[in-house]
């Protein structure tokens, strides 16, 4: 530092100060460290010379001799109390490092010691280890369910529900009837397409007419010779004496045609709807249909029994056929009988040929969706004949259960794992529990239940009941088991639902008359 920066800096050194102190360092005879030179052996490159000395406090080298520090202001004479205090405060030559560095050190253990405090006091507060409210609150796991859910069902706190569809449902109490309507002579059936129109087969086609008014909407001619109508999916197969007609529901448009040779007894499609298994009474067969692109892809024999009433599981891998029918009015019983249960997903060479004697017209047939045990009603024994399936593959008939007077129809209902059997001289519907194979409720009517219904949301079973004068629909509440009888003025003989089961069609064949029930 020179003299003129140190005159900008310390403008308050008087030139008194400055003589006074020069005088008092040549009264005082200079210490003995600088009296004495160092040692040659001791001294460093950088050690001042004989006319230089080392100022005691900036340690810049000046002239020898001077009483101030030209470079910092302070006096050379270190035994002298300088004028100001020393702007560059030096450590004490025989200080330790301790005693340099012991403020942050105390700084240092005051942070570790608050922290050690309270981890200390964490671990050693009540309850530490008990298990948080958060963890206490979770549920136990849920159990999982023993044996595996049937189609449609989800597993819940251990047992198996049915999850219903959306946008199904079923009839209201007290549904408003219209009609009824006179269909021509021969009309032999009649479909719901859905709320608004509803289908008849004829014998110069598919004719299509309004559920308001039973006015003919139009007319499908390319579908001659119309037998039966049934729902698959977004179609109906209109079957005729040798092929089936694949007609679109929402356009009434003829798709295709499938070509079968002979006439079509029974339809079943299947729970995933890939799959629709025909009957060939004729042929003694069963075709198996693909609905992804509506052909034939296989057909199995089944000897010299003409087949009809047709069962299969949602897998698509049990299926049960029988040789039942249900005689005309004033027809002899059939006596005999005869069950096979078959693989629709092998070809018809691989099949395991499997025939079961039911002596009793085996009229109906069920099977369960995971196609572990199948039902066949014996309509003149007035019996339900458990099949269960056996690992070898063969079948195993169980004891047989008791129903009312002539079971002719068996429906399967997935809420609670159900079935409900239609008896015609019994004049009832039976209720029975599948896994159980007990019955647990029967509803009986005023008069013959003819044909039977039931909703795609399992809640309700529509009935066609016969009467002296006039027939009627019954609805049955399947939850309470309440039935509710409406007159029609006719007698229906066939019950048709819509697809979300909010409309039916009642269809009279003697007096060729629909009703329409919203």
């Amino acid at each position: 530092m020179d003299h003129e920066t140190r005159s900008d800096i310390e403008p308050a050194s008087s030139a008194a100060d400055a003589q006074e102190a020069r005088h008092a360092a040549e009264a005082t005879p200079l210490p003995a460290q600088w009296s004495e030179p160092e040692p040659p052996s001791r001294r460093s490159p950088a050690a001042p010379t004989a006319d230089e000395a080392s100022c005691p406090v900036c340690l810049e080298r000046i002239a020898a001799g001077v009483a101030l520090c030209p470079e910092c202001g302070e006096p050379t004479d270190g035994s002298k109390r300088p004028v100001r205090a020393p702007s560059v405060p030096d450590a004490p030559p025989d200080a330790s490092w301790l005693s340099l560095h012991w403020r942050p050190l105390v700084t240092i253990g005051a942070i570790l010691g608050l922290i050690s405090t309270g981890g200390a006091l964490r671990y050693l507060a009540p309850h530490r280890f008990a298990p948080s409210r958060a963890a206490s609150a979770v549920p136990p796991p849920t159990p999982v369910c023993g044996a595996p859910c049937w189609s449609g069902e989800s597993c819940q706190l251990g047992r198996c529900v049915w999850q219903r569809p959306n946008n199904v449902g079923h009839l209201v109490d007290a549904p408003s009837v219209a009609g009824p309507f006179s269909l021509p002579k021969d009309a032999f059936d009649a479909l719901p397409l859905d709320r608004d129109r509803f289908a008849v087969a004829l014998s110069s086609g598919l004719e299509v007419r309004s559920s308001r008014t039973g006015e003919a909407l139009s007319l499908v001619t390319e579908a001659p010779n119309v037998r039966r109508l049934h729902r698959v999916g977004e179609v109906v197969y209109a079957t005729s004496p040798s092929r089936i007609y694949v007609i679109d529901a929402a356009t009434t448009r003829l798709l295709k045609t499938i070509e079968l040779g002979e006439a079509v007894g029974d339809i079943q499609v299947g729970a995933s709807g890939r799959r629709v298994l025909a009957s060939l009474p004729e042929a003694h067969a069963v075709a198996i249909l693909a609905t992804e692109y509506h052909a034939e892809i296989e057909r199995i024999q089944f000897g010299d029994d003409p087949v009809r009433p047709v069962a299969v599981d949602d897998s698509g891998t049990r299926a049960i056929t029988t040789t039942g029918q249900l005689p005309l009015p004033g027809q002899r019983e059939p006596a005999g009988g005869v069950a096979y249960p078959f693989d629709p997903s092998r070809l018809g060479s691989e099949q395991d040929r499997v025939r079961t004697s039911m002596v009793g017209n085996p009229a109906s047939a069920l099977m369960s969706p995971d196609g572990s045990v199948g039902f066949v009603a014996l309509r003149a024994e007035n019996t339900l004949v458990p099949l269960t399936w056996l690992p070898s593959g063969a079948v195993r008939q169980e004891a047989r259960i008791t129903t009312c007077r002539e079971p002719e129809q068996i429906e399967l209902v997935r809420s609670d794992r159900r079935a409900i059997v239609r008896c015609n001289e019994g004049r009832a519907i039976q209720v029975f529990d599948l896994s159980k194979r007990e019955l647990l409720r029967a509803v009986t009517f005023p008069g013959r239940a003819l044909d039977m219904a039931v909703a795609p949301d399992g809640a309700q079973a529509v009935v066609a009941l016969s009467g002296d004068d006039a027939g009627s629909v019954a609805l049955v509440d399947l939850k309470t088991y309440a039935a509710k009888v409406h007159p029609l003025g006719g007698e229906p003989t066939r019950i048709r639902l819509a697809p979300d089961g909010g409309s039916a069609l009642a269809l009279g064949d003697r007096a060729k008359v629909a009703w329409v029930l919203q």
